[in-house]
């Protein structure tokens, strides 16, 4: 008896801007016209699409999503618009053909309909992939010289916007020649700006306030004015007539940051701006609003501050800075130090109003600094003092599939509780319910919220199918427990900051737990001629810990926490 076969589709459009214009919704329409044609049936949970990244990136979320359901075996036909929607690297492409070829899973592309599958067919395929590979390079190369040629010729076209403080006439509005135009409102607020930084010394916080109590709105009519907005108006030339193109240049992003709250755990772009140096940028003249003696005097000031600064926070080091969030809003955790105290606290950045135009918006407790560090300390020294740990822990949870199944229904009824959350919230939006300020503060958070546990759910479903290398994991930890076990009693701040930067992914500290997820890296160690185990060296640039190999570790919280 022939059994129906389960089909799945994949979409993809790479800019946020076809996102936001919901340009998929072709692909999806001829996707589904053709399984409609082909009398299969695709049930909505089958459908991955990706909106607004790129084809040259591998890791993806409905990508990634789809590669956990290929690994259980439980997609037998795959419907793609095209191969270059799959993947524009030629490399990628192949990986991806290689798993759904390895788990028996049939591929269709709609472009090469009435083809046969035959080594002619795959040959093709491999030749659309190089094409797609050499089309994106040969667009990105064309659109950089271009950019770069006219801002050689003094065209403002190429930034395609204006700074705060001016206007940008386009090309259609500015007679056949785009230009910025001084903003008269707009222009006085920027002289305020660099005299109260030149003039009277204050801080980024002091001007954002001030601004505030005057009522002056953003760019973006906002009342509150964020401190990274301000420093970027005080270090732009452009104010004194010198815009300055080129001055950011992408690269790749490095691996092991966890990602800000309300952004999506993978992030849309592979590569961040970095900043260029002043030789490598063009300059173009523009309209002047102050001199730039000004500009350099407020320049002398902000780095004043910054050094004076850091001389103050010189003595604050913290163990487990950048790897805690909060389990009920997903802000971060920042340690806090009242004064001279010697006592400090770790706190939710949800609770400051000041981030949150005067409002809190998470209620979760702050916790003690040292019983939290202890703790952790704790957790990482008992993981390296036996690393055979992991891999018993491991196996034992395999080993109970009532205790999976359940932890499974659990995490399925919450991701179903977070999405009827988010539905009603909408909703009410939509109803004229809530006032756009107060949904934009609430749905943040809730959508975080519901795509983290969302993830966790792939994780835990696809950790059910997928065999875990046990042995890789224990030879790596207990090559690391060998090099520095019997320091661990006696370890110095940076030693013990670089184990547990090494070891752990995030601590989320819940409203009666603390829940740390721990992770196994690849190989945190460089051979040397005269050290046979290595030495710690490079590991932040390493690659990211395979899902697989992360474990979680959840303890109580301490009692003594305060707001």
């Amino acid at each position: 008896m022939n059994l129906p076969k389960t089909v799945a589709l994949y979409a993809r459009v790479s800019s946020q801007k076809q996102a936001e214009e919901q340009t998929i919704d072709s692909q999806l329409e001829a996707i589904r016209n053709r399984i409609a044609n082909d009398q299969f049936h695709i049930e909505p949970d089958f459908e991955f699409c990706d909106n607004g990244y790129s084809g040259a990136q591998l890791v993806r979320p409905a990508l990634e999503r789809l590669r956990d359901l290929l690994a259980t075996s439980s997609i037998d036909r795959l419907y793609v618009h095209s191969p270059d929607r799959l993947s524009r690297k030629m490399a990628h492409q192949a990986i991806l053909l290689e798993e759904l070829h390895k788990y028996d899973c049939e591929i269709v592309f709609l472009n090469q309909e009435g083809i046969a599958n035959s080594p002619e067919s795959n040959l093709l395929i491999q030749m659309q992939g190089m094409i797609a590979e050499y089309e994106r390079e040969k667009i990105l190369e064309r659109t950089r010289r271009g950019r770069k040629y006219s801002a050689a010729k003094g065209n403002v076209s190429v930034f395609g916007r204006a700074p705060y403080g001016y206007r940008y006439i386009n090309k259609a509005q500015g007679d056949g020649s785009a230009r910025w135009e001084i903003d008269p409102l707009q222009s006085e607020h920027v002289k305020l700006i660099f005299h109260w930084v030149a003039e009277g010394g204050c801080s980024l916080s002091e001007v954002a306030r001030r601004l505030a109590a005057q009522s002056v709105v953003t760019a973006k009519g906002k009342a509150e004015w964020d401190r990274s907005t301000i420093r970027g108006i005080l270090l732009n030339p452009a104010y004194y007539g010198q815009a300055a193109y080129g001055k950011e240049r992408l690269m790749p992003r490095k691996p092991g940051k966890r990602s800000k709250r309300g952004a999506p755990v993978v992030p849309r772009q592979a590569k961040v701006a970095k900043a260029t140096e002043p030789s490598e940028q063009i300059v173009i003249s523009v309209p002047a609003i102050i001199d730039q003696a000004l500009f350099q005097r407020a320049r002398e000031i902000m780095d004043d501050n910054r050094k004076r600064q850091r001389e103050r926070q010189s003595g604050g080091k913290y163990l487990l800075s950048g790897l805690v969030l909060c389990g009920v809003c997903g802000s971060a955790y920042c340690s806090r130090r009242s004064g001279g105290s010697k006592y400090f606290y770790y706190r939710c950045i949800g609770t400051d109003r000041h981030r949150h135009e005067g409002k809190e918006i998470c209620d979760n407790a702050s916790v003690k600094g040292d019983e939290i560090e202890s703790l952790v300390w704790s957790e990482v020294c008992k993981l390296l003092r036996d690393p055979d740990r992991l891999r018993v822990e491991l196996e034992r949870r395999r080993g109970e599939p009532g205790a999976d199944a359940e932890q499974l229904q659990r995490m399925e009824k919450t991701v179903s509780e977070l999405r009827g959350r988010l539905d009603r919230l909408i909703d009410g939006y939509e109803t004229g319910l809530l006032e756009r300020r107060e949904f934009e503060q609430r749905i943040g958070p809730l959508r975080e919220r519901h795509d983290r546990e969302k993830a966790a759910l792939a994780s835990l479903r696809g950790r059910a199918s997928t065999e875990i290398d046990m042995a890789s994991a224990s030879e790596v930890l207990a090559s690391l427990s060998d090099s520095v076990g019997e320091q661990l009693a006696d370890a110095a701040f940076s030693l013990r900051r670089d184990l547990v930067k090494l070891l752990i992914e995030r601590i989320e500290i819940h409203r009666e737990e603390v829940r740390l997820v721990y992770k196994v890296p690849p190989n945190p160690f460089v051979q040397g001629p005269d050290n046979n185990r290595g030495f710690l060296q490079h590991w932040l640039s390493r690659a990211a810990v395979p899902p697989a190999l992360q474990n979680c570790v959840t303890f109580m919280l301490p009692h003594g926490g305060k707001r």
